[in-house]
């Protein structure tokens, strides 16, 4: 666009008026610089004719001095040698002066020492001599004359040297001075230009001002014609830029939407709970969420650039083939199982099910490979003791079923040899054979128990029991544990120790230990029980003071680290080789001890062995009735007359003894194979039932189902339940919590009577 007239006068006069200013400038710089120079060349003239005059002087001395020694050789002349050293002395002096005035004049201080040199020749060979001897010989003569002439030569060139350069100086002085006056003259030619060229510029902006002034006048006609267009064109253009802004803040949410959506991915890649990378075709890492970096033990951003040769070295030789064969192929690698040890724990061997899958888009080769890694070895671990879990389930099933039917037939062997031994006098050879049966029978019950224990499917019922009794009934089943080598050694208390606690938990309390006491010593050793008497009962809060009793369990076997013995008691953890070893034992002989009150502690030492400690509160019993074997039925208090006893068994053999000793106990007996039949013989009864006496596990309906039902319509008949096996969970609660009357198969005909009788007479 071009400038106004006014504004193009105003630039011009900007720029000539720095032109001029920076002229002025200039020529003063110049100005000054001449007046130094001229005053530099002022003093140099000053000095020079200093110098000059010193020379002069000097001369006129030197001069003195030769006359002084010549008056002084010739005529004898007395003032001469004063006179003579004075002039040698002002001599000296204004040739001192001299070099000072020209100190800075490297030249002439090469010159001034050479006369210096040329005046001490000339005072020894001739000035010297004269005034001492005052003697004139031919040869002093000639050789004062050739010093002195060698003098006069020196302070010749020193004087015309110093005319010269005083001579140079005062010209240069006027050349400077003609310089300035130029310089000014210049300054004020410009001036002049200047000045006229500002007038002419002047009328140049006034004559282009009017034709501006005229063009402006114009172009206000066109724009009136074209703000009618203008007007037209708002409207559109106010349409279009409401659409664009429509436009923009669509693009706008779109962009901040991306970048939710982006800053979303990431907070998803950080908080996935797999472990995520991706590399690109050199398989290095691009990409590594938080997960995969506390697997392979390094910061995240540690990995970015780097490959997995430098940062999981174990692990290269089997993920670079995967990772190589996706890329080549561009097909998925799902669900590898990985397995190796990686920085972060170096020693422990994981395991991880890797995904790998190739970075591209449809129709192009990959540009990298991704992988998810999911760390599995806590759930192999899970999976292993869960089968190893389901393989225990089964073993205890399959005990528990032979317990049960074992029970059943025991129960058929001792009810029919106390009928027997009632029929037997005592004493006689045939009540000996009859007892036999019924200790083989007791030993059998044992074991029937033992496999209950195991199962875990007893009906837990705690009574007094002396600890130092119950080791020692167990002693010959603890002697067929051990294997060559070993040893049994018992140390028990002779005073009771008794706890509440069911016999079959405590037995299987001592046969845990002790199993896993003998597994601990494989090339031999002693096992060592003891009991005792403890005043203190420890928990796990801390010791108090509670009388207990005390088991200890010792071997001397390989013993237990530090690490092992803090995880002892988690339920699974086991040290014995896969296969070997449940990892229950211990964790349930641990929780069997704390549901009676008690507390269990270990001591071990690596190569010397171990040794549990398990303490039970006493139970506050003063001495424990001794166990009586089961005597004839004569004794047993008669039954009230027409009193009825149901009877559900679904063994034949149990049900035909039990209803068979009921009988002859005076009882009338309905007998039944099932709960349907006893509901039936129950409806068809026409008067009281006194007591249902029924097994729990029969098939079709068993004895909780055929209690309740009985109840709706008898429900002053009384019941007890027997069973020597039951897989109902809540059931055994229930029963060991003596919701119900049980007797325990397997059982002798005289415990039936007596049960019976206690709960009519009760009732």
């Amino acid at each position: 666009m071009t400038l106004l007239a006014p504004d193009r006068l105003a630039a011009g006069l900007r720029r000539w008026r720095g032109l001029f200013i920076g002229a002025c400038v200039a020529m003063g710089m110049l100005a000054v610089g001449g007046f130094l120079v001229e005053r530099a060349t002022t003093l140099r003239v000053v000095q020079s004719g200093t110098a000059l005059r010193g020379l002069t002087e000097a001369q006129r001395a030197a001069w003195e001095a030769e006359s002084a020694a010549r008056a002084f050789i010739l005529v004898a002349e007395p003032d001469a040698p004063r006179r003579g050293r004075s002039a040698q002395t002002v001599l000296r002096d204004r040739l001192r002066a001299v070099r000072t005035e020209t100190v800075d004049n490297g030249e002439q201080q090469d010159r001034l020492r050479a006369l210096d040199t040329a005046i001490d020749q000339w005072e020894r060979v001739f000035l010297v001599p004269s005034f001492t001897t005052g003697i004139a010989t031919r040869e002093l003569a000639i050789e004062g004359t050739r010093a002195f002439d060698e003098v006069t030569r020196h302070f010749d060139e020193l004087v015309s040297t110093e005319s010269e350069l005083r001579l140079e100086r005062i010209d240069r002085q006027r050349l400077v001075r003609r310089i300035t006056l130029a310089l000014l003259l210049l300054a004020l030619l410009i001036s002049a230009i200047a000045f006229a060229w500002i007038g002419r510029e002047l009328e140049t902006v006034a004559e282009q001002g009017r034709r501006e002034r005229q063009r402006a006048e114009d172009q206000a006609n066109e724009l009136a014609e074209q703000a009618s267009q203008l007007e037209e064109q708002a409207a559109t253009l106010e349409e279009q830029t409401a659409e664009l802004e429509h436009r923009l803040v669509e693009r706008e949410d779109a962009a901040r939407l991306m970048q939710q959506m982006a800053t979303f991915l990431d907070s998803a890649l950080e908080s996935a709970p797999i472990g995520i990378a991706f590399y690109d075709r050199a398989l290095r890492f691009q990409r590594v969420n938080d997960a995969l970096a506390r697997i392979n033990g390094a910061p995240a951003a540690a990995h970015i650039g780097r490959s997995i040769d430098e940062m999981i070295p174990a692990l290269a030789p089997t993920i670079r083939p995967i990772l190589e064969r996706v890329l080549a192929t561009g097909r998925i690698e799902p669900e590898v199982i990985v397995e190796g040890e990686t920085p972060a724990e170096p020693g422990a061997r994981r395991r991880w099910v890797v995904t790998y899958y190739p970075i591209a888009t449809a129709g192009r080769e990959p540009v990298g490979v991704g992988c998810m890694v999911l760390d599995v070895t806590e759930r192999s671990l899970l999976e292993e003791q869960l089968r190893q879990a389901q393989k225990m389930e089964a073993v205890g099933r399959l005990a528990g079923g032979i317990a049960h039917d074992f029970n059943n037939i025991l129960t058929i062997v001792q009810s029919y040899a106390e009928l027997l031994a009632a029929d037997l006098p005592v004493g006689s050879r045939g009540r000996e054979e009859v007892d036999a049966i019924r200790s083989a029978a007791d030993r059998a019950t044992a074991l029937a128990r033992q496999l209950l224990s195991f199962s875990r499917r007893e009906v837990v019922i705690p009574r007094d029991l002396d600890v130092s009794e119950t080791v020692r009934g167990m002693e010959g089943i603890l002697r067929r544990l051990l294997r060559q080598g070993m040893s049994l050694e018992l140390a028990l208390d002779d005073e009771p120790l008794l706890v509440r606690i069911d016999a079959g938990q405590l037995e299987q309390v001592l046969m845990n230990l002790a199993i896993n006491a003998v597994d601990a010593m494989p090339d031999g050793g002693t096992l060592r029980i003891a009991t005792e008497r403890s005043a203190t009962l420890p928990r796990p809060e801390g010791e108090r003071q509670q009388p207990a009793a005390v088991l200890r369990v010792t071997d001397s076997g390989t013993g237990m680290s530090k690490q092992v013995q803090e995880r002892l008691f988690e339920p699974f953890f086991t040290t014995k080789p896969a296969g070997k070893g449940t990892g229950l034992g211990l964790a349930t002989t641990y929780a069997i001890v704390l549901d009676c009150g008690g507390y269990i502690r270990v001591h071990s030492v690596v190569g010397e062995g171990s040794s549990f400690t398990v303490f039970l509160p006493l139970s506050g019993a003063t001495r424990l009735e001794p166990p009586t074997r089961p005597s004839p039925l004569r004794g047993i208090p008669a039954t009230r007359v027409g009193e009825t006893v149901l009877v559900a068994e679904d063994e034949d053999a149990i049900r035909h003894a039990i209803s068979r000793v009921l009988s002859a106990s005076g009882y009338r007996v309905l007998a039944a194979a099932d709960g349907a039949e006893a509901l039936r013989l129950a409806a068809e009864e026409p008067g009281p039932i006194h007591l249902l006496l029924t097994d729990v596990m029969m098939p079709g309906m068993g004895g909780k189902e055929l209690v309740q039902r009985l109840r709706q319509t008898r429900p002053a008949t009384r019941v007890v339940l027997m069973s020597g096996y039951t897989d109902d969970e809540p059931l055994r609660a229930e029963l060991g919590d003596a919701r119900y009357v049980f007797l325990q198969k397997p059982f002798a005909a005289r415990q039936v009577v007596m049960t019976v009788r206690e709960i009519l007479d009760a009732g």
